[in-house]
């Protein structure tokens, strides 16, 4: 999703199910400046590749699982696959724990991110953080 819409993170968590088109080959963003500029946002359709579209009918479903039993998560595009915690420490340095399927934060997503590169063996390939690639992406399309 990244790659087609070259959004921003926090453009990519703001994400919900009705930004997507009903055969799912287009989305909605909403661009949103960097640094809170005064503008009025942009909201363009983008339509998806078929990587894309393949990997939305693998994650809708496991979404619509991991979401079933929240509320406040049913329009979300992007949720936790784990539990991860709130950032509240307790007395004893424990943290809250957020259940699965939250809204996914910027941080997480950025995250998720990192760890996807190491995990699946493509650090070597990818820039070292998501803005990186995006940048990476808006250059490449200039040049065409």
């Amino acid at each position: 999703m990244a790659l087609d819409t070259r959004a921003r993170a926090g453009e990519l968590v703001a994400q919900r199910i009705g930004h997507l088109s009903d055969d799912r080959s287009r989305i909605h963003v909403t661009g949103r400046p960097q640094h809170g500029m005064d503008f009025t946002p942009d909201r363009e359709a983008v339509s998806l590749s078929p990587l894309s579209r393949d990997a939305l009918a693998q994650w809708l479903p496991i979404r619509s699982q991991l979401t079933e039993t929240l509320e406040g998560s049913a329009t979300a595009l992007w949720v936790s696959l784990a539990h991860n915690h709130a950032g509240t420490t307790r007395d004893d340095g424990s943290h809250t724990r957020r259940r699965h399927g939250v809204p996914l934060q910027q941080r997480g997503l950025i995250r998720s991110y990192n760890s996807g590169r190491h995990r699946y063996g493509l650090a070597h390939l990818l820039p070292p953080n998501l803005e990186q690639l995006r940048r990476a992406l808006e250059r490449g399309s200039a040049r065409r």
